[in-house]
């Protein structure tokens, strides 16, 4: 299998040179001016730069993949994949977690003559509750085959029409099954709007919510829905009237990518059938960025560094029986535009590797052209796949006539809701309870190690988990335009983070002082247009003789990335077409936080080449979420002579503790809980003076000085030297402008 290290050529010797505050920009600049005059205007379609970048990616992610599947020719490498993938997966999602006891009781039970339905609830984890529905054959001898069915994207969950036909249709046939709620569907809401007793926010709104605090903890959404499947199959082998050697496994649209995931990771599986899933790569055909991406467990974050894509949870169920069943009228309503070849690329390497192992009957593909749903004919084809593989051949029933029922028949719980009948810990709760469990103390904390050491460490790690570039490449910097304006010269200008990437940006100077100039570098989460406006946000600082230069980073202003050609179905209207992007480079290994802290470092490079500039009177200032970027930057450079971070996150930790958050998809660091925080990387700024200006909590909202103190105590003691430069300020209807100035001069 392809290595991380292989494939993001990320290194820790590219790191020390930041850790050590190397100097030399690249470079290959390109100082000549292009004023408004020149007879070649220069292009700045910057909205192009990021999707073509990211799709270099991409395709370099696909062949190395497609390289190591060419690779494999024996029995004996394909069953060596399977387990490479199998053990893989589960680091990148986080788990095994510990089997604790189920609980498991029946609160009700409905007699429908060929079968009867048990109201069963059981617990996944610790007072995490589960509700399912049992279905039971009432003919017949036990012990019967039995099915597992995690559920797609519906907010009745088990209740769901078409899936309780399935369900009744399999019972009649004699298979017992167990169809269960997932979190955020069905009886297991976890953000309920209290005035309508629903979800705030739907089944995939939901996934996401308590799914992205996870990435903070190394973890994957994944984990608990996986989870919650094997705890079932625990529940399910134990009946008496089940045969544990004859389970099967099928769910439709998310519950199909559930069932690849179990059929990776469960070997009690013995057949599975995955019912219009997304049986499609994110590294797949005809990329069109962001390409595949979907709600919070059906991506695999950090995959592709290893080769391993979402095929690879069906290459890991090889020999035993699959089958594949995908819609040819998707229309890229709930997959992407590219869905049918997608999956028809997956199931061509399926049967490859099926044919190593000399089992090419044993993986089928079937195409319904019906819309997306657990249609008629993927019905029929499902239950002739367990018939043909559970040993069932006597079961020849038709379809029968659907058993409707009045909504709520099929409820566990007495309210239709666990957390308002039986309690319990919600997943904001469990999450929380991860974190601490999991969260080192701060590594300032251990005094085993020195504070240079410390924070050396904190460097590596930090430049690890961003997945920075091992090399600086030229920067190929270009003044776009240049134009006097009263009192102060501004500077249009542009350079090369990355080939192809361009950052724009502003350098404004005073007309009437000399160089080189005290310079402040300016990120913020609008691009920086601000400081050039009329009036300017930084024109009492300009007034006070310091130079400004705000740049643009990927992904905002600007730069942000084109639709994709593909849309406009399944990219919607295209305002969270940013976060996809996002999610994208999550699956490559590489967190947009981490590219932007690039584009940062790579502006201290372009700054420390011009010769105008005092290489020893730089600051950096960030606001909203760019301060992060702003922060990390200069944790991993010398650089930067002082800090200001305004309206900037307080702690990573309290959005894994907040019910509700806003911080954007953009700014999560996988794992990076696991090492420290955000007090602890300012501790590491020490001793240079870093200014905390109206710190926010997870909803942006500014947080008083006492509530910021007590995050960071919780974290390293204030009255450590560490803290001897840090200013704390809250005066969120003050003057930003003026507080800027006195950070300012109290840098000189």
């Amino acid at each position: 299998m392809t290595t991380r290290r292989k494939f993001l050529t990320t290194n820790l010797a590219g790191a020390a040179g930041w850790a050590l505050g190397s100097q030399s920009a690249a470079l290959g600049s390109d100082q000549s001016s292009e004023s408004a005059g020149s007879a070649i205007r220069p292009r700045r379609d910057f909205w192009n730069d990021w999707p073509s970048f990211l799709t270099s990616q991409m395709e370099e992610a696909r062949r190395q993949r497609r390289a190591d599947l060419a690779a494999i020719h024996s029995p004996a490498q394909a069953r060596q994949r399977a387990l490479d993938v199998r053990s893989k997966v589960w680091e990148l999602i986080g788990g095994p977690l510990e089997r604790t006891p189920l609980n498991a009781h029946t609160t009700g039970s409905i007699d429908r003559g060929a079968y009867r339905i048990e109201k069963v609830v059981f617990e996944s984890l610790p007072q995490v509750y589960i509700t399912a529905n049992l279905y039971i054959p009432t003919a017949g001898t036990p012990p019967f085959p039995a099915v597992l069915s995690p559920l797609g994207h519906t907010e009745d969950g088990k209740a769901y029409r078409n899936y309780q036909y399935v369900f009744q249709n399999l019972a009649r046939r004699g298979y017992v099954v167990l169809g269960y709620d997932p979190y955020g569907q069905g009886e297991r809401l976890q953000y309920i709007d209290p005035k309508t007793g629903r979800s705030r926010y739907g089944p995939t709104g939901e996934h996401d919510r308590a799914g992205r605090p996870l990435l903070l903890l190394g973890d994957t959404f994944a984990l608990y829905r996986v989870w919650d499947g094997i705890r079932a199959v625990d529940y399910l082998v134990s009946r008496p009237e089940v045969d544990p050697r004859r389970v099967g496994c099928t769910g439709h649209s998310g519950g199909s990518t559930m069932t690849m995931y179990l059929a990776a990771l469960e070997p009690r599986l013995r057949v599975a059938a995955a019912v219009e899933g997304n049986s499609e790569n994110m590294a797949g055909p005809f990329y069109d960025p962001p390409g595949a991406v979907a709600d919070a467990e059906q991506n695999i974050i950090g995959g592709l560094p290893f080769g391993i894509d979402r095929g690879d949870l069906l290459w890991a169920f090889a020999p035993k029986p699959l089958l594949i069943c995908y819609t040819t009228h998707d229309e890229g309503e709930t997959y992407s535009p590219v869905y049918e070849e997608a999956t028809e690329e997956i199931y061509g390497e399926l049967k490859r590797v099926y044919g190593l192992l000399g089992a090419e009957e044993k993986v089928s593909l079937y195409a319904s052209h019906l819309p997306h749903d657990f249609d008629f004919f993927q019905r029929r084809a499902v239950y002739e796949w367990f018939d043909r593989w559970l040993g069932n051949s006597n079961a020849k029933t038709a379809e029968a006539d659907f058993d409707a029922s009045p909504p709520g028949t099929l409820n566990c719980t007495s309210t239709g809701q666990v957390l308002t009948s039986l309690g319990g810990r919600s997943v904001v709760q469990v999450n929380v309870d991860r974190a601490r469990q999991i969260t080192p103390e701060s590594p300032f904390r251990n005094g085993a190690q020195e504070e240079a050491a410390v924070k050396d460490n904190i460097r590596s790690e930090l430049a690890r988990l961003l997945a920075l570039p091992e090399r600086r490449t030229a920067l190929k910097a270009k003044v776009l335009s240049l134009n006097p304006r009263k009192n102060v010269v501004i500077e249009e200008f542009q350079f090369e983070s990355q080939p192809g990437v361009r950052v724009p940006g502003w350098f404004v100077r005073p007309s009437d002082a000399r160089s080189p100039y005290s310079t402040v570098l300016y990120i913020s989460d609008r691009g920086g247009n601000e400081v050039v406006a009329e009036p300017g946000s930084m024109d009492r600082v300009l007034a006070a003789g310091h130079a400004v230069c705000a740049i643009t980073l990927r992904g905002l202003g600007i730069t942000s990335p084109r639709l994709p050609k593909g849309g406009p179905q399944f990219y919607g209207d295209g305002r969270d077409i940013g976060e996809r992007f996002a999610c994208a480079s999550l699956c490559l290994g590489r967190p947009l936080a981490g590219q932007r802290v690039w584009d940062t470092l790579r502006a201290l490079d372009y700054l420390a080449g011009r010769p105008d500039v005092g290489a020893s009177q730089i600051r950096i200032l960030g606001s909203g979420g760019a301060g992060l970027a702003a922060m990390l930057a200069a944790v991993l450079d010398p650089r930067p002579q002082s800090i200001l971070l305004e309206r900037t996150l307080a702690s990573f930790t309290s959005v894994v503790e907040a019910e509700d958050y806003s911080m954007k998809l953009d700014w999560f660091v996988p794992g990076i809980l696991r090492r420290f925080d955000l007090p602890d990387l300012v501790a590491a700024l020490s001793p240079r003076p870093c200014w905390l200006l109206n710190s926010v909590d997870p909803n942006d909202r500014v947080l008083a000085e006492s509530a910021v103190r007590e995050d960071y105590n919780r974290r390293v003691n204030l009255s450590s030297p560490l803290f001897q430069n840090v200013r704390f300020v809250t005066d969120p209807g003050g003057d930003g402008e003026e507080t800027c100035l006195k950070w300012l001069a109290s840098a000189v």
